[in-house]
């Protein structure tokens, strides 16, 4: 996959191209991709991608927080084999470009895209143009205009929005799978903590996430972690810590069965259950036997898996 960070390139071939925020990568966006990228092939041309380093609503503030990293995002895009991807920062000059001069100057002129490939949904240019305002305008230019229909399941459609709002509220795992169409994960840097799991007897590793992602609701996950190629059971704490003092926001994970110093590596986290949520226990020794009770559900869990 190759990758543009601006419109100015001398490759002038034909293009088919999907536009989009892309968050998260869920089953609509692939399916809108693929067949984007069916579409190219038939045509030969070129599959291409155009997306944006933020969000557009949040261009003056972090209004919407985001379901994928940056970097998570180019990975999916890098799996779903795509040619070619624009990734763009989204600034004044492109909010306030209308839509037909967008399509004109940008995707026509400048980048020589021949099929657009849209969702029903899609809206365009500074005048926000739904998908019959696009349409209008690429039979103007010439341009072949593809719609995709909205993707549903349970009745609902899938949107970035929802796929949010459930993570918000700890449905992941199976339940997110139909929607998101793969395990949600987090990743980060293992850090120093205040060893407080240590003195329980159950050492936890620390992972500072991106404050631009969406929080899952807080509580006790079970889950699996992948460090080093390896796949091992966890537990997952996400909040406050709320039962210890001087406690802050942060993301612990027991391995089970492991007692290794992993401290500067590099973890996933795949969230596969929301057990219970975030308790303020009166007493460590409370806190200390709801701990031991988490980690035998959890071993309960992976033996019904296996």
């Amino acid at each position: 996959m190759k990758l543009y960070k601006n419109f100015d390139i001398e490759d002038r071939f034909p293009r088919t191209m999907t536009i989009g925020n892309f968050d998260g990568l869920h089953i609509g966006h692939k399916k809108l991709i693929e067949e984007s990228i069916s579409i190219a092939k038939s045509f030969n041309q070129k599959s291409s991608v155009l997306t944006f380093f933020t969000h557009t609503a949040n261009m003056n503030n972090d209004k919407i927080k985001y379901i994928s990293t940056i970097e998570q995002k180019l990975k999916l895009f890098e799996d779903m084999n795509v040619d070619e991807l624009f990734m763009i920062s989204f600034n004044e000059e492109i909010k306030s470009t209308k839509a037909k001069d967008f399509v004109k100057n940008i995707l026509l002129d400048r980048l020589n895209v021949q099929n657009l490939v849209l969702g029903d949904d899609a809206k365009l240019g500074s005048d926000r143009l739904d998908i019959n305002g696009i349409k209008l305008i690429c039979d103007e230019l010439k341009l072949k205009l593809f719609k995709l229909d909205e993707v549903d399941v349970n009745g609902k459609r899938v949107t970035s929005t929802l796929i949010r709002n459930m993570i918000m509220n700890g449905i992941v795992g199976e339940e997110l799978l139909p929607y998101l169409g793969r395990t949600y994960f987090l990743e980060g840097e293992v850090v120093h903590g205040n060893n407080f799991g240590k003195e329980l007897g159950f050492p936890t590793a620390n992972i500072i996430i991106d404050s631009n992602l969406v929080v899952p609701k807080y509580g006790v996950y079970y889950a699996t972690c992948e460090l080093d190629g390896d796949l091992y059971r966890a537990g997952i704490n996400i909040g406050n810590k709320p039962s210890v003092e001087n406690s802050y926001f942060g993301v612990e994970v027991f391995l089970i069965d492991f007692n290794e110093n992993i401290y500067g590596k590099r973890i996933k986290i795949n969230l596969l259950k929301h057990m219970r949520d975030e308790i303020k226990f009166s007493t460590i020794d409370e806190l200390k036997r709801q701990i031991g009770l988490d980690i035998k559900y959890i071993k309960e869990l992976y033996k019904k898996c296996d």
